[in-house]
């Protein structure tokens, strides 16, 4: 027997998984069922996921990810930088005391990752950690948030208890993978972006509900949309398939038009967020048009894509370098990128003379005239994204006395499988699976049928899919 709808989208079970009722109208206590409440389930899921999370990252040494160059970006704002005791460079061990620095105001970098780290200069003192700023804190902070991201998640689709627990161990493996966790506690900016996309997402599962439920979804989906979007420069195009789920999420069937269901007042409060939120990227974009900083920024990711991504010695090199206008001889730095300590083309003689031919506008016109290379391009990079592990920045501090570079494995289950599958098929791996994936996402959505979890795990799906 079907259940029937209450009020603010609940769904009742049958009546044969209801109470009994004693005289005078009181429910009979039952000895073989005693439902959790949702806000006992919440908690539940949130404090084993945060101690679980704190065990993975602390026992039996702390684990993060070193610096690959990019950190002072971030943390020269706070004015502090690592305290290394003179140990090898900073790619090869997780620093994670920083201290008052001379470099002050210095590489400012806008990204949401700047909340999370004025939230660990507030713990760090509160912890007794060393430094002005520790990220053993910021760690901890980080695996906080995306606990509750989990936890809101799992308690806001409508599942069984034991689909619900299923999905909290999913959800709980891929956080912590130490391919994604290793950055939570890491100068970069990772951190944001991993746990905002989880907060996007158990924020549109809320969306279109009861006002309650809508608010609090919109708090969840703004809070990760501005963690993940402005994490950094390359997450902006993120902003187009998250802000049409948070519509999409807001609406409700209308049998009187399918645009009548954009015509509402919970439309209208994800209209209001997404507003805000694209103002914030609208600046986002501002800086990256005026800043001398971003303008080198977009230098060094030239650099890259020409020489790893289309220059790479794996076909036509020097038909592609007279393409681009580069000279010949620049053949020797295919494969190479901007940081490559020995052998980068910004070290070449003649790279201040064509220094001006490595843009995006000519990356962009090669790939114009050459669209054949498109796919080429696009495989390669598919190739090495399916490796889905950062391998050359070490994850152990010194004082746990692993090598230089040493790698943790505590919890690898997502990224191995991942990389077992995909990495030697790339896009004709990643490809399939988008279609796949975005194709039964819509036949839920067209499917009439009255289990809601169905609709809001298709907008929540084709949402991701479209961050990918």
């Amino acid at each position: 027997m079907q259940g029937h709808e209450l009020a603010g989208g609940e769904v009742a079970g049958p009546p044969e998984t209801m109470p009994a009722v004693r005289r005078g109208g009181q429910p009979a206590r039952s000895l073989t069922s005693r439902p959790v409440g949702p806000a006992v389930g919440w908690l539940s899921i949130f404090a084993v996921s945060l101690g679980l999370f704190a065990v993975r990252f602390l026992i039996p040494v702390p684990v993060g990810m070193a610096n690959d160059g990019d950190g002072a970006r971030l943390m020269c704002g706070f004015g502090v930088q690592p305290v290394t005791g003179g140990r090898p460079p900073l790619d090869k061990y997780a620093f994670f005391g920083f201290h008052p620095a001379n470099c002050a105001g210095e590489h400012l970098y806008p990204s949401s990752q700047h909340i999370l780290l004025l939230g660990a200069q507030w713990l760090t003192p509160l912890l007794g950690l060393p430094g002005r700023i520790n990220l053993i804190a910021l760690g901890l902070l980080t695996s906080a948030v995306a606990s509750f991201g989990i936890a809101s998640l799992v308690m806001g689709l409508r599942l069984n208890l034991w689909a619900r627990l299923a999905l909290a161990a999913a959800l709980w493996l891929i956080m912590a993978d130490a391919a994604f966790f290793d950055a939570f506690a890491s100068p970069l900016s990772e951190g944001a972006t991993l746990t905002g996309l989880l907060l996007i997402a158990a924020g549109l599962v809320y969306l279109g509900r009861s006002w309650p439920a809508t608010a609090f979804g919109l708090l969840l989906t703004g809070t990760g949309s501005y963690l993940a979007i402005l994490s950094k420069e390359q997450y902006l195009p993120l902003a187009l398939p998250v802000f049409l789920a948070m519509l999409l999420a807001s609406t409700r069937p209308d049998r009187r038009g399918r645009l009548r269901r954009f015509f509402t007042l919970r439309t209208a409060a994800a209209a209001a967020v997404i507003a805000v939120l694209a103002t914030a990227t609208g600046f986002y974009v501002h800086w990256i048009a005026t800043s001398p900083f971003a303008g080198a920024l977009h230098r060094e990711q030239a650099v890259d894509m020409t020489f790893a991504g289309i220059v790479t010695g794996h076909d036509n090199v020097r038909a592609d370098l007279h393409a681009l206008g580069l000279p010949a001889s620049w053949a020797r730095y295919a494969g190479t990128n901007y940081w490559t300590k020995v052998g980068s083309v910004r070290q070449d003689p003649l790279y201040a003379k064509y220094a001006a031919k490595i843009t995006d506008g000519n990356i962009a016109h090669f790939l114009l005239t050459h669209p054949s290379r498109i796919l080429a391009v696009g495989q390669y990079e598919a190739t090495r994204a399916l490796h889905v592990r950062v391998t050359y920045l070490g994850s152990y501090p010194p004082s746990a006395g692993h090598p230089p570079g040493a790698l943790e494995y505590r919890v690898a289950l997502v990224s191995r499988l991942e990389g077992a599958i995909g990495s030697r098929l790339g896009l004709w791996y990643l490809v399939p699976l988008w279609i796949v994936m975005a194709a039964i996402a819509i036949a839920a959505l067209r499917r009439q049928d009255r289990q809601p979890w169905r609709r809001e795990g298709a907008v929540l799906v084709l949402c991701l899919t479209g961050c990918a």
